[in-house]
This record gives C-alpha cells, sequence and structure tokens, in this order.
C-alpha cells in the first residue's frame, strides 16, 4: 500500500509542479444504490477500482453501490456473453465502491486494476480466473471441475472448495492461495518472484522460472522444473 501512496503522491507532485489542474473527479461522502438491467451473460469483465461480491441465484442482476458524483462514471454493458464493468473517468473514492453480482453461470471473470472479487458457494463447470494489477480475489466454498487461474502483477487470490482440476500462471510477484482447494490434478507456473499453494492429490506439473516459490499439499505424482532461485516443496495441511 505505501509504494501506492508514495506514487500518487509523486503523480500530485509533478501536475503540481507543471501547473496542470486535476481533472478527475473526488467523491462526495454521500453514498447511493442504483440497480443495472443486466442478463444473458456468463463472463464477467471488470476495469477500475470496487469489489464485486458475487453470489448465484435464479436470475441475474446488479447493484452498484458508489458515491452519488461517481456513479455517473460507471458504466455497465453486455456485449456477446460478457458483463462490462467500467469507470470512465479518473476518480478518487473516499467511500467503497462495490458491485453487489447475481449470476446464473459464471465462467470467466477478468479484474484490471486494484479491486476486488468475492464470492462464496459458487458451482461451475469450469471457471477462468483472470487478474491484471494489484487486484485481489477470494472465492470460498468453490464447485468446479475446471478451474484456471492468471494472475499478472502483484494480484492476491485465495480459494477454497473443490476443483477437479487446476491450471494456475503466475507472473510478477502474485500469489495464489490455494492450501483449502481440493483437486485432483493441479498444473502451476510462476515465472517471477510469486507464490503459490496448492493442495492435490493425483498429479502435479510444476514450474517455477526465476525466484517463485511453489508450495504443495498431499501427495499427488510431482514433475517439477526449477529453473532459478526459486524452490518447489511439499507442506503439511
Amino acid at each position: 500500500m505505501k509504494k501506492y501512496i508514495i506514487a500518487a503522491l509523486v503523480i500530485l507532485a509533478v501536475v503540481a509542479a507543471s501547473g496542470c489542474t486535476w481533472q478527475g473527479t473526488n467523491g462526495s461522502g454521500n453514498v447511493v444504490n442504483q440497480s443495472k438491467n443486466v442478463s444473458g451473460f456468463n463472463q464477467v469483465s471488470v476495469d477500475g477500482a470496487g469489489t464485486v461480491i458475487i453470489t448465484q441465484g435464479d436470475k441475474e442482476s446488479l447493484t452498484v453501490e458508489a458515491e452519488d458524483n461517481i456513479m455517473q462514471y460507471i458504466t455497465t454493458n453486455v456485449s456477446n456473453n460478457v458483463l462490462n464493468i467500467r469507470i470512465t473517468n479518473p476518480v478518487v473514492p473516499t467511500k467503497p465502491i462495490k458491485y453487489y453480482l447475481t449470476v446464473k453461470d459464471l465462467n470467466s471473470i477478468s479484474y484490471s486494476g486494484g479491486g476486488k472479487i468475492q464470492s462464496n458457494g459458487l458451482n461451475t463447470n469450469s471457471l477462468t480466473i483472470n487478474i491484471n494489477g494489484a487486484g485481489e480475489g477470494s472465492l470460498s466454498n468453490l464447485n468446479v471441475k475446471a478451474l484456471k487461474i492468471i494472475i499478472s502483477g502483484a494480484g492476491k487470490l485465495t480459494m477454497s472448495g473443490t476443483a477437479n482440476n487446476q491450471d494456475i500462471s503466475i507472473s510478477g510477484a502474485g500469489e495464489y492461495n490455494a492450501g483449502d482447494l481440493t483437486s485432483k490434478i493441479a498444473t502451476i507456473t510462476i515465472s517471477g518472484a510469486g507464490r503459490g499453494t496448492v493442495k492435490v492429490s493425483n498429479s502435479l506439473n510444476a514450474v517455477v522460472n526465476g525466484a517463485g516459490q511453489i508450495s504443495y499439499i498431499g501427495n499427488p505424482q510431482v514433475t517439477k522444473q526449477l529453473n532459478g532461485a526459486g524452490s518447489i516443496k511439499q507442506v503439511t495441511g
């Protein structure tokens, strides 16, 4: 967090020194809720700050919670089965932005920025989660057959539940904490200084390029490839 504060201060100092004026919107502090008309999607793409709170139900819905003068810059649309959520103008919220999303089925979540994803009890055949940036995710009691995870940057993802097989790719300093996610087959590749923990029963393919760390729980058949100063080790659950 400290590095983002320092970076923001540097940007503000540069703007002040150059005589430029801030063109964004500072939150008013007055939080409102707005329902969005959304349907016909099984994928979600979010660009910008905010926390997406996902539940599963019989009817799709989305309620946005944000400050009144920021709400106008939050856009949503469904295209090719993808629900797109965007913040179209620079904003500095003083209160958290939250997206309360109900899905019938969900096969893909893509998140760019510093936001968060939360869910509890999601049940689906296949799920791909793509975090680009410093985003965070927490998916509890997940039930999925095929799980694919892509973390680019400093993102962090925590998982629990069951997955028949999982395929994880981490580039940068990301973290994948899935010691409470039971799986039969797992493939995990880390390039950089990332860290990943998986729980596997049958087979594990583990690759580290750089200083990354892979920890695994269970007694699977393990195929290892270690290039650099990283580590691949068994731990107790």
